[in-house]
């Protein structure tokens, strides 16, 4: 059971960066295969009966690479590869945790940047892909991920319980069935059609009413009233010339006429295709980073889910301009927790934040103690300065470069 939920988890993140990828690929002339998916995180799964061997896992996790003979074109294939590549790399590591705080921040993280990319090469690039292969692909990633947080926030012993799992499986199913109805073709062109009737129906009439008013009121009373002042103005002069506005329109007619261009010196079509690999490879560098940084160690998974729970408004990274200095001091100090947590340092109800220093030893003392009284300043005197926020930030970060130095 534990393999089927490891599976489920890298299909959650292939899917997450196939909704990205598979657009790329089929604008770029490839037909995209999501079950192809499947094998990575089939892989995977597997890799986690045998995580104890390296050598084991680590040829488990490559098996994902044959994909590659089963994708068809070169679009495909590169869009396939960094998803096996992707596999290979958490299985080298031994990354296998289970965190509904990170599933949590996979889904935020998609549900803030997808709706943009969508929206923005979806008009500029090709909006019939983005409706019928990048679409579906999302509406996917949003169920998984919604499973899995929903059944990774319980305790390990009551989310690796099949009678669990399975119940909450009909409700992924029931979930599923809806995002099948979505991926049709027949279905996304009703709902095209309807969204274009009701806006060219009934959204533009309403828009266009202030306008066609203004433009009637221009003609019918602003444009006379112009032309009666500019009369008078020319008879004030002695010049009552009656075609004297004739000459405002002379000007327009010397410009020079552009469609007579000679051929451009660019293919346009080659721009656009290394556009898309640039995008392609850049996206695919930056989403797995931020996969991998937020997979975090597996200590997690045995944290309670009231400990989980208790940093999540901790983990909002709103700008600090926006915050004062008293929420930002603690909310460095609550990131500070969120790191013991996912170690397996919890704070029980009986205990204060001094029973929770040097609980972690990689951490540096020194800076435990000087956050612990910025804390305690903020959230007990809250009289923090902008220089006690900078200062608990600071710290804030030197604990989380130490922890990334006792990783390596």
């Amino acid at each position: 059971m534990t393999a089927f939920l490891y599976s489920l988890r890298m299909a959650g993140d292939l899917l997450l960066y196939s909704a990205f990828a598979a657009f790329f690929a089929a604008a770029l002339g490839g037909h995209p295969a999501p079950w192809i998916l499947l094998l990575p995180a089939v892989c995977y799964g597997v890799s986690s009966c045998v995580f104890q061997h390296r050598l084991l896992r680590t040829v488990c996790g490559a098996v994902s690479l044959a994909g590659l003979l089963l994708v068809p074109g070169w679009a495909d294939r590169a869009a396939y590869l960094p998803a096996a590549l992707y596999t290979v790399y958490l299985t080298v590591q031994g990354e296998y945790s289970l965190s509904a705080d990170r599933q949590m921040d996979l889904f935020l993280l998609f549900c803030k940047v997808y709706p943009i990319f969508a929206a923005a090469l979806g008009v500029v690039w090709d909006g019939q892909v983005m409706l019928t292969v990048s679409l579906p692909l999302a509406i996917w990633t949003v169920l998984l991920q919604i499973f899995l947080m929903r059944v990774l926030r319980q305790p390990p012993a009551v989310y690796r319980d099949p009678l669990y799992l399975l119940g909450n499986a009909g409700l992924l199913g029931i979930l599923g069935l809806l995002g099948f109805l979505v991926s049709r073709p027949a279905v996304l062109g009703a709902a095209q059609a309807g969204a274009g009737a009701l806006y060219f129906n009934l959204v533009v009439p309403v828009l266009t009413i202030p306008l066609n008013l203004l433009a009637w009121l221009a003609e019918h009373l602003l444009l006379p009233a112009i032309l009666a002042l500019l009369r008078w103005i020319a008879a004030g002069s002695g010049n009552p010339d009656p075609e004297i506005l004739t000459h405002l329109a002379e000007g327009s007619s010397s410009g020079r006429d552009l469609s007579s261009a000679g051929e451009p010196l660019i293919n346009g079509t080659l721009v656009v295709y290394a556009l898309g690999a640039v995008l392609l490879a850049a996206g695919c560098v930056l989403l797995f980073r931020r996969m991998l940084r937020k997979s975090g160690g597996t200590a997690s998974e045995a944290a309670p889910a009231a400990a989980r729970q208790s940093v999540r408004k901790a983990r909002r990274r709103w700008p600090g301009f926006f915050l004062s200095p008293n929420a930002r001091v603690r909310r460095a100090y609550g990131r500070y927790l969120e790191r013991q947590a996912q170690h397996g340092v919890t704070r029980a109800p009986s205990e204060t934040s001094l029973d929770l220093l040097g609980r972690t030893p990689f951490l540096d003392p020194d800076a435990e103690q000087q956050l612990r009284r910025l804390y305690l300043k903020a959230r007990y005197g809250e009289c923090a300065t902008s220089q006690d926020a900078a200062a608990a930030e600071r710290l804030e970060k030197a604990l989380e470069q130490s922890e990334q130095d006792a990783r390596r």
